[in-house]
Formats: structure tokens, C-alpha cells, sequence
């Protein structure tokens, strides 16, 4: 089985509508559920604000995802605008000097540890790797964030230096996208939610 999502791809010629495989259920109950609500496709329009904590230097960033079923899907980063369209071309562009290519350019935002898909396929990547290097199984729990409901799972891990830590994420149970996130690396929080999508963000800025 497979659900059809705007995953991220490499720059260059090759803009597609990427799959995010139902991979087999992960071996932990709490994990699990975070994950079916990642990986199923999203209906309703939405548009999300994000702030985001780099650890590693301090680095605060706003990003915004916007979501419609009809336009696609349209992450802001800082200054980079990723563009996902419901047909499978891609585009990154500069919201400053209005310069767009073809494809998704994650070297834009890497050096916030970030890519343009932090609120879906990177976000379930993680959860599973974290699933295999737990020291126990997640716990789960039910919450809500911007007054939307969303599902999460914690996860007892173990640094470098062999201190006992805690990862942690959050999913919205409707937009089907990341509510929050804490790792060693990121912070990650949704700041307000809505249930609409303005059209001139799913086209390049000008």
C-alpha cells in the first residue's frame, strides 16, 4: 500500500509526485500511531506557522506550510519558497530576490538542519530511526496544539555522552503534518493553524 504525498526530491529536471510508502508497522504501539497520522494524505486545505530552534548555533526560523488539494503543497523557509504542485512539478525560489529553479535545492536550508519536507516525509524518517534506537518503547499521549488535536509519541534515548534524553513528536490528526517536534538538533512548534489556503502562496513570489 501507498500514500501519495509531496515528498522532496533532488534539484534538477525531475519534479514528480513522490510516494510515502505505508512501510510495515514499526514495533512500538505509540510510534506507530504517530506514524499512520504522517503518512496518510491530507484533504482539508490548511496553512500552518512553524518557529524553529537550531540547536546547534541558536538559529530561530520561521517557516510556514500551506497545504491545498487542488495547488499542492507550499513550504516557506526564512527566505526559501519550496513549491510542490498537485500536477508534480517542483520549484525553489528566493523570496527576496524573486529568483526560482526547477526541482527542490535542500542545500538552502540546510545549515538550519532543516528540509523542505521537516513537516512530513523528514519527520517520519526520524521516527523510525528513533524506533530502532530507543532504549524503551515510546510512551504515547493525546493533546492538542493551536487548538487542534494531535498525536504524539516520546522516546527514551541516550546521548553521546550516555545521558539519558527524551525525543519527542507530535502530529495534527486532520492535516495529516508535524504539530512539533523536540530532538537533539531541532525544536520545533507549531504557532497557529488555519483551515485555509491563500493561493498566492502556491505560486512564486513576486
Amino acid at each position: 500500500m501507498a500514500t501519495v504525498f509531496l515528498a522532496s526530491c533532488f534539484t534538477g529536471p525531475r519534479p514528480t509526485l513522490e510516494t510515502v510508502d505505508t512501510l510495515a508497522p514499526v514495533n512500538d504501539p505509540a510510534a506507530e500511531s504517530v506514524l499512520q497520522v504522517l503518512t496518510s494524505t491530507p484533504t482539508m486545505p490548511f496553512t500552518i506557522e512553524y518557529e524553529i530552534l537550531t540547536k546547534f548555533g541558536g538559529a530561530i526560523t520561521s517557516a510556514t506550510v500551506s497545504f491545498d488539494p487542488i495547488l499542492g503543497t507550499s513550504i516557506d523557509i526564512a527566505d526559501t519558497r519550496y513549491l510542490y504542485t498537485a500536477e508534480g512539478t517542483t520549484t525553489t525560489c528566493s523570496k527576496s530576490t524573486f529568483e526560482c529553479t526547477t526541482g527542490i535545492d535542500e542545500t538552502r536550508v540546510s545549515d538550519r538542519q532543516l528540509t523542505s519536507t521537516f513537516h512530513k516525509q523528514s519527520a517520519i524518517e526520524r521516527i523510525r530511526q528513533d524506533v530502532r534506537v530507543a532504549v524503551g518503547p515510546a510512551v504515547g499521549r493525546t493533546d492538542s496544539l493551536v487548538d487542534t488535536a494531535i498525536t504524539c509519541a516520546e522516546f527514551p534515548v541516550v546521548d553521546s555522552a550516555g545521558a539519558p534524553q527524551t525525543k519527542s513528536y507530535c502530529a495534527f490528526d486532520e492535516a495529516n503534518v508535524l504539530a512539533s517536534m523536540e530532538t537533539a538538533d531541532l525544536s520545533v512548534t507549531a504557532v497557529s493553524m488555519s483551515p485555509t489556503a491563500d493561493p498566492a502562496l502556491f505560486q512564486p513570489p513576486a
